[in-house]
């Protein structure tokens, strides 16, 4: 679906959603796009980026935004293409990041109200400024789960701990990956652009990254001390079944004793006191002897601690 909204006299923001093939030949024809860069911005799976195409005057930003959904444990990111030619700005997006339109529509309005919409640029940084500031909740949400899940861990263990600490960590690698992309992006962009834009247009520009730096932080520093928390939790249980493993060999020593004293007494060949009224006193007495005595050895060796 192809949408345009005028931004000022000389440019339109032209909204692409999941575009069909007469809307494609219709950007090439009438909006200046090149096919190689449309093929980039509706690549579901394209990596956050700067395209740019010198001989046709178009630079095309793919840029890694946070895809709200109900689960908290699991959090999604997604690519959208914002193109910028001589007199338009385009947006791609699909169903997943459609909602991207509403915050640049939004957006829009602002500009015109206040009468700052005479420069593309100042409806792009805005809206880059949002989509990376989107990143907190997330990020905050899945700290406070990993506390939550620490507290836990204190009045009981469980292996369902280790499943929420992967989810988390899941979550959190997409996240990184996106935003180490979208730094790069930024970065690329204020190499390339920053002496062609106005000095609040470049502070903007500095917000949007630093915002973007800030998300990445947070996001490695909960990674990190997820995975730190995981891998002791996962060190505990390790000690746990080596105690067991331990006291269920001590056990079935001790325990094969009976079996061993009853095993010769049950054989038929002349044994000392085989054959008295109290025999049986003395299998039991004998058999108690010996597991005391390995008993006591095994506490020598340490391997009842």
């Amino acid at each position: 679906m192809l949408t345009t909204e005028q931004i000022n006299d000389h440019s339109k923001w032209i909204s692409i959603f999941e575009p069909l093939p007469h809307e494609r030949l219709d950007l090439i024809e009438k909006y200046e796009v090149t096919q190689e860069l449309l093929d980039y911005a509706i690549d579901p799976y394209e990596k956050a980026r700067v395209e740019i195409d010198q001989d046709a005057g178009v630079t095309l930003l793919i840029f890694d935004v946070y895809v709200p959904t109900h689960a908290v444990t699991a959090p999604q990111t997604a690519p959208i293409g914002i193109m910028l030619t001589a007199n338009n700005i385009i947006t791609f997006t699909n169903a997943k990041t459609n909602f991207v339109n509403g915050i640049v529509a939004n957006q829009l309005q602002l500009l015109k109200k206040h009468g700052n919409n005479e420069d593309k640029l100042n409806l792009v940084f805005p809206v880059l400024y949002r989509l990376s500031t989107d990143y907190f909740g997330p990020l905050r949400r899945a700290d406070q789960q990993r506390q939550e899940i620490q507290r836990n861990l204190q009045r009981r263990t469980g292996r369902q701990a280790i499943t929420q600490f992967m989810e988390i960590e899941t979550g959190l690698v997409y996240i990184l990956t996106s935003l180490k992309g979208n730094v790069s992006l930024l970065e690329e962009f204020k190499r390339r652009f920053g002496n062609h834009i106005t000095t609040k247009q470049y502070n903007d520009l500095d917000d949007v990254i630093i915002e973007a730096q800030q998300g990445l932080e947070m996001a490695q520093m909960t990674s990190d001390v997820s995975a730190r928390v995981s891998n002791a939790y996962s060190k505990v249980l390790d000690s746990d079944l080596n105690q067991t493993m331990k006291y269920l060999t001590i056990y079935s020593i001790v325990l094969s004793i009976p079996t061993i004293v009853s095993g010769f007494y049950g054989e038929n060949v002349k044994l000392p006191l085989a054959n008295g009224t109290y025999s049986w006193v003395f299998t039991i007495f004998i058999t108690l002897v010996l597991m005391l005595a390995c008993v006591i050895f095994l506490i020598n060796r340490h391997w009842w601690k």
